[in-house]
């Protein structure tokens, strides 16, 4: 494996002054639901997005977000020195019980043993032949992470993927708790509790070098369903499938969240006929309805399948940086759904706080939360 990307010292006058206003890099950035949720927060993380999809790239331009069309395996931290903040959301298909899963075997260790090795001292490139050969989408993985253990500045960082990878991120802390990191978390949310009319059961990993973190909610965002959040009157039923059936059924009630969206929500139809539309895809995942996905009409839905929820990534970013999230969602959930609804939430939280893996972190902070 070889950075194609040089340090900054070597770039052109004009690009390496541009460079140096990067406070945050997005790695595989998608079409924005990071930089969303940090408007939400009236956050301006000064982020440039990073993301190898052209029309991922070309959605988030259009929402007025900063995007380089690249493959981010072929670029090297040390060209972003100044930056203080990561974001990283690797893909998942090869995690995904909705994939084949070939990431949860050797590959997995692989992953593991770079991050590893980095911890020892092991040169990133050197380190980084672990995973030569690999699937690209799992090399992310182990990418991503060295991104985070080796640029020079980094304060805080955050990284999302499938509840698969919970053991993977248990590692990565205990890399930065061996840094003197004073704050983490690995954190299971479920998109739907935080207001989100649809499932989205992710893993994320947050760490501040200097302050504890703290990712959570207050408990006031209650369930919607997907017939509440598109107008739709009550008793339809989701059909997904079409006439073809499989062991996790074809239809679902729209009375309740929405179940988790993918590429393949372009096929999704109500039981009367009407189809889904990208704009109402990407409304069930957090975003205002007139947000302007780019592309075919295939490569709208994959989008709004794989981006993080702006709901949830603010609620993430919030308690990374040491801000409340609460107030600032509950008036987007207001803004993209109207009102809350009366229903009693009956979602569950539990949240177990201590060190990770029986390491000693004096004074850290770590905290294994899932709701």
């Amino acid at each position: 494996m070889t950075w194609a990307a040089a340090p900054i010292d070597l770039l052109d006058e004009l690009e390496a002054e541009r460079r140096s206003q990067v406070a945050t890099v997005n790695l595989c950035a998608g079409p924005g639901g990071w930089d969303e949720g940090a408007r939400i927060l009236g956050l301006d993380l000064q982020a440039e997005g990073l993301d190898i999809s052209p029309d991922a790239c070309a959605t988030a331009r259009a929402a007025g977000h900063s995007r380089r069309l690249v493959d981010v395996a072929t670029i090297n931290p040390a060209s972003y020195p100044y930056a203080t903040g990561l974001i990283a959301s690797p893909p998942c298909p090869t995690f995904s019980p909705a994939g084949k899963r070939q990431g949860c075997g050797r590959d997995y260790q692989s992953v593991l043993d770079v991050w590893t090795g980095i911890g020892w001292g092991i040169p990133p490139l050197e380190a980084l032949a672990d995973i030569e050969g690999m699937d690209p989408r799992t090399a992310m993985l182990a990418i991503a992470g060295t991104w985070a253990m080796t640029m020079e500045n980094l304060e805080w960082f955050a990284m999302e993927q499938v509840p698969a990878v919970d053991f993977a991120f248990e590692d990565l802390v205990a890399e930065f708790a061996a840094m003197d990191w004073m704050g983490f978390n690995v954190v299971q949310i479920d998109s739907r509790n935080l207001g989100v009319p649809s499932r989205r059961a992710r893993t994320f990993i947050v760490a501040h070098r200097d302050r504890p973190t703290n990712v959570g909610h207050d408990g006031r965002h209650l369930e919607r369903s997907m017939a509440d959040a598109l107008g739709w009157p009550a008793g339809h039923d989701v059909v997904t499938r079409g006439q073809r059936r499989s062991s996790g059924g074809n239809a679902f009630s729209a009375d309740q969240p929405s179940w988790c969206l993918t590429g393949r929500a372009r096929s999704w139809q109500r039981d009367d006929g009407l189809h889904l539309t990208p704009q109402e895809a990407g409304l069930l995942s957090g975003f205002r309805h007139d947000y302007p996905w780019t592309g075919s009409r295939t490569s709208q839905f994959q989008q709004a399948g794989d981006v993080v929820s702006p709901i949830v990534a603010a609620m993430v970013l919030g308690g990374t940086l040491g801000l409340d999230a609460n107030a600032p969602v509950a008036r987007e959930l207001e803004l993209l759904y109207g009102p809350q609804p009366s229903t009693p939430d009956t979602a569950l939280v539990t949240t177990v706080e201590g060190p990770p893996l029986g390491y000693d972190l004096s004074e850290a902070t770590s905290t294994f939360t899932l709701f």
